[in-house]
Formats: C-alpha cells, structure tokens, sequence
C-alpha cells in the first residue's frame, strides 16, 4: 500500500496536467490526495472556488484512486459558505488546501479564520504550501502563528519550506516547538525536501534529518507526523512514470538503510495518510 499525500491535476506554471497524464505518472501508488491547480494558480483558465472544487470531485468519482481536497480562495471570498456547502454535501472532501503564497494572502491573516473554523468543524486537515522560510505569504513561521489559533485543527507543512537545507532546519525547529510546547497540531509532507527542479538529493539527507528530529522528542516518537508525498506532476523530476518511480525507490532504500524499520516505512508510506485522514 502506498499514498501519494501532495499531488495535483490542472493548468499551472508547470504544465497543464490531465488527471490521464497524473494518474500514468503515480502508477506505483494506491491512492493520492488530490486538488485543483485551476483553483490555485491556473493563468488564463482560473475557475472559483465551487468551480474548481466540483471538477476536482467529478474526476475523483471518476477515478477513486484521487482523493480530493477542497481547494479554499480567502484572499478572494472572505467567508467559507461555498466551502461549508461542499463539505455538507458532499462528504468525498477529505481535507482543504490552502496556498498562501498564489494568493499572495500572509499566511497569518484573519482572512483564513472561517476556513479554519470550517476545518475544526468539519474534522477535515488543512494541507497547506509552505514556502521559503523568508516568504512574506508562506513561510512555515506564519502558518505556525496561525496554527496556534486553531490547535485542534491538523495542519499540515506541505515541503516542509520550499527552500534549501538551512529552510529545512528551521522548519523542524518550528515542529519541534509545536510537539515540545503542545502548541499546535502541525503534519508535515516531505514532497520538494531532497529535490531541487531537476535534481534529486539521492543522500535524501534533509528527508532523514527530519524523521531523526520527530523520531528522538522529549514526548517520544512523533514520525506519525510525517507524510510521504511527491508534488506530482509539479516539478520536471515529477513528469513522468520512470522518474517518479526511481524517487520512490530511492526513499525506500535510504529510510531501510538508516532506521532498518518496515513498520516505520509503512507509516510513512501509507499509515500515517490514512490514520490522519480518515480513510
């Protein structure tokens, strides 16, 4: 069993990704948690929150294996009601996307309030993208500030920063500090840690500095937080079937090299998604 937490079908900077084109790279996965680049930073063909959102759950419908998210727009509706009727209606929308840096919405702003609300209400985690741990809009520090707020509600770092190793480092301090302190209720996907565009970090040595950082806490083990996902089709080491396999193969190896653990493999891969998310 294998979930792929972070991945995406739509019209982005990326390419213009079919959920056909999506669902041939990710062959090796059993199911993936899915939103809708057009209701995030689609030029030319942008589509509101209920548009976007109702796509993404007819393709799911159509293909189960993509679990989909509720894509939310604050920057742009100021209230969750199109967002609380998806999720009173229909009960497929297993969590909420947020990306702050698109909108260009801090991630800290009131604005995110009633989605939130919305979250704790509903039960539904908040997968958000976290960016450069100097970004303005997303950085893992201001999503923390906000995460503070809402402490029941699962929110997860989604590349854990979107940035190099010293990004990474910091990241971790920040989820040391929420597990430490009991401060927030903060997840994190590993998608963009060990790479770099076209590269891949083949050492996966940020990937393996954070499941030592969660794994050795004050209150113990804490590598339930830990999600694997990819970012796919985002990414030139993302567009296709081979190169996508050969990360996941490379993740594989390096967590059996370092922790000799299946039980803590099969969390990452599958378990920990699962449990998080209620499927």
């Amino acid at each position: 069993m294998i979930v792929d937490s972070h991945v995406h079908i739509g019209n982005s900077e990326w390419g213009n990704f079919s959920p056909e084109y999506l669902l041939e790279i990710i062959q090796d996965v059993d199911c993936a948690i899915c939103s809708n680049l057009n209701g995030i930073d689609s030029a030319g063909c942008f589509k509101d929150e209920y548009e976007c959102n109702l796509e993404m759950l007819e393709i799911s419908k159509k293909y189960p294996k993509l679990k989909p998210l509720t894509v939310c727009q604050p920057n742009i509706t100021e209230n969750n009601k199109v967002v609380r009727t998806l999720l009173e209606t229909y009960p497929d929308f297993i969590g909420l996307k947020i990306h702050p840096e698109y909108m260009r919405l801090p991630a800290d702003s009131e604005k995110y309030d009633k989605y939130l609300e919305l979250a704790r209400e509903f039960n539904k985690p908040c997968l958000y993208h976290s960016g450069h741990i100097k970004s303005r809009f997303s950085s893992p520090a201001l999503i923390y500030k906000k995460a503070q707020e809402f402490p029941e509600v699962p929110v997860i770092l989604g590349h854990l920063s979107t940035g190099p190793n010293d990004c990474h480092k910091q990241a971790i301090e920040i989820l040391l500090d929420s597990i430490e302190n009991n401060r927030a209720n903060l997840y994190v996907d590993i998608s963009w840690i060990d790479f770099m565009f076209e590269r891949i970090n083949e050492s996966m040595e940020d990937t393996l500095m954070l499941i030592e950082a969660l794994k050795t806490t004050s209150c113990g083990d804490n590598t339930y937080r830990i999600l694997w996902g990819s970012d796919a089709p985002v990414g030139a080491f993302n567009h296709t079937q081979e190169s996508y396999s050969h990360n996941l193969a490379i993740f594989k190896q390096r967590i059996l090299e370092k922790f000799k653990d299946e039980n803590l493999l099969n969390n990452l891969l599958y378990n920990n998604a699962q449990r998080l998310y209620g499927f």
